[in-house]
């Protein structure tokens, strides 16, 4: 009797300084003088966030009540909304030593074996991992994948030519998936997967199924932002789960992969494939990042050091496997939906689309395609203005703190999360006017801006690493579209535009458009 008394007051005691520790913790925006909107106690902010079908409008509603800088809490760790320029400039760029750390969620890095991708690593193994991989994307390395984008710029407009010929409206954003994806079988892993006409293409429909795969709804990732403490855990429990599907899936079909392990897989074989063929009969000159990543690549343990001069200029074959699939899957949805956006705008804006056709008229489309759209300069306004209204993934740049520092008078302690509003930043009248931020202006993009304005592709040292070979793809679609055919609304375009949030993708449902060849 003595023992059962004495363990309930030990559990009692310890529910009274847990809950004590979770009160104190929910008063760390208060004591610091910042606002931040009412919450629940245990859940923080979760259960509003959760609830909210698009959580960059609901951050720029906060913004709109609580100022540049407030405070959320996912569970009891804090979370800085901001949207002050000199603020994120100070935490992207000057003090990145203190914030290097994306914010993910635990699954993204579950299954990894401890070689996690560009996107999620951390530290020095990510500045390791960006000094093998940055030489991808130097110009040199661009126009010798701009022949392979051009070639697959062919197939989407035949397709287009298709439906003009019908004089039948089109949702224009699954063929920009479908081009992007292409591009980015050719250019990075050096494949023809036919990808544009094979409509049940298998690598297409996992990489659609991941992108649509909204990680905030999966309960573990709930739990683990609930009690942070638990994720060591939920990491063991999900990698256990991972490797009971895939030795499931080899028995029945009824049991299938998560489709971002499948793809995992699959983009497994084909690294083992490519090195097979260069052990058999030597190096083979491929012009793709799978082939660059594979010459620096070792299956040896990388120890990685502090002392940037003997730092490994090597890169493990499980660290290839999930950049690859990192570049498969980010790369083609944000760059479709860019696309997708600067249509929607040319159909709405008839004005700067015939600037931007006479532009593109001035040029030669039989010289070097490269340089021709890198020296369009409006459109290159246009794609920064549709990229400043429309930013595709503004809930991928977090950063959480490594080293409690000073960030223009607010003291932020290690494990703090910085969440930028970006929504907020593109269309702050401060930074963008005098005219209105509301307003489709490409030639606002002639005059300077505060560094931290303009942050699509993020900001600083870790911004998207991706970011040149994707404009160069962008420009090159659109420069061939606009120089052949004009664009018009569709009868179901506003109805059907409705955006959609997934974990890190703000993307429309649909963009429905009318092609008319140009006379």
């Amino acid at each position: 009797m003595f023992v059962l008394a004495t363990l309930l007051v030990c559990l009692v005691t310890l529910i009274i300084v847990y809950l004590w520790t979770i009160k104190a913790r929910y008063s760390y925006f208060e004591r610091r003088g910042i606002r931040c909107p009412p919450f629940c106690f245990f859940f923080g902010h979760c259960k509003t966030i959760w609830s909210t079908s698009l959580r960059p409008h609901q951050w720029q509603k906060w913004t709109r009540e609580f100022g540049s800088i407030y405070g959320l809490y996912e569970g009891t760790r804090p979370v800085y909304v901001v949207s002050n320029a000199d603020f994120l400039q100070e935490v992207f760029t000057k003090q990145f030593s203190s914030f290097h750390s994306r914010h993910l969620p635990f699954v993204l890095r579950a299954g990894s074996k401890n070689k996690p991708s560009l996107f999620g690593a951390t530290g020095i193994t990510w500045h390791r991992q960006r000094q093998v991989i940055n030489p991808a994307f130097t110009s040199m390395k661009l126009k010798l994948m701009a022949s392979m984008t051009h070639n697959c710029v062919d197939s989407l407009m035949k397709k287009i030519a298709v439906y003009c010929e019908k004089e039948e409206q089109l949702d224009i954003y699954i063929l920009y998936k479908r081009l992007t994806m292409d591009v980015i079988c050719h250019c990075v892993f050096g494949v023809d997967t036919d990808i544009q006409n094979d409509i049940d293409n298998e690598y297409f429909k996992k990489a659609e199924e991941t992108v649509a795969y909204n990680l905030e709804k999966n309960p573990l990732v709930r739990l683990s932002q609930l009690i942070p403490s638990l994720i060591p855990l939920l990491g063991y429990i999900m990698t256990r789960q991972i490797l009971l599907e895939r030795f499931a899936n080899k028995f029945t079909r009824n049991i299938e992969e998560m489709p971002r392990f499948w793809l995992m897989q699959r983009l497994k074989y084909l690294i083992d494939v490519r090195t097979s063929s260069i052990d058999k009969e030597g190096k083979k000159r491929q012009v793709d990042l799978l082939q660059l990543m594979l010459d620096v690549a070792t299956r040896d343990e990388i120890m990685d050091h502090t002392d940037f001069s003997v730092m490994s200029k090597f890169i493990h074959y499980d660290e290839v496997n999930h950049n690859m699939l990192t570049f498969m899957v980010a790369g083609y949805e944000t760059t479709a939906t860019t696309l997708a956006y600067s249509t929607y705008v040319l159909a709405k804006e008839p004005l700067v689309q015939k600037k931007l056709q006479d532009e593109i008229d001035n040029y030669d489309e039989n010289k070097n395609e490269y340089d021709q759209v890198h020296n369009m300069i409006y459109l290159d306004w246009f794609i920064r203005e549709v990229l400043r209204m429309f930013p595709g993934a503004p809930q991928a740049m977090t950063r959480e703190c490594n080293t409690t520092t000073v960030v223009c008078g607010h003291t932020i302690d290690e494990g703090s999360v910085i969440q930028p509003d970006v929504l907020s930043i593109h269309y702050d009248p401060d930074l963008w006017g005098p005219e209105d931020p509301n307003i489709f202006l490409p030639e606002r993009h002639s005059t300077p801006r505060h560094p931290a304005a303009f942050i699509p592709f993020g900001l600083g040292p870790r911004n998207c690493i991706g970011k040149r070979f994707a404009l160069m793809e962008i420009k090159m679609c659109l420069a061939r579209l606009l120089r052949q055919y004009s664009i018009h609304p569709g009868d179901q375009m506003e109805e059907k535009f409705e955006l959609k949030d997934t974990s890190f993708i703000l993307h429309p449902k649909g963009v429905y458009v009318k092609i008319v060849k140009r006379s």
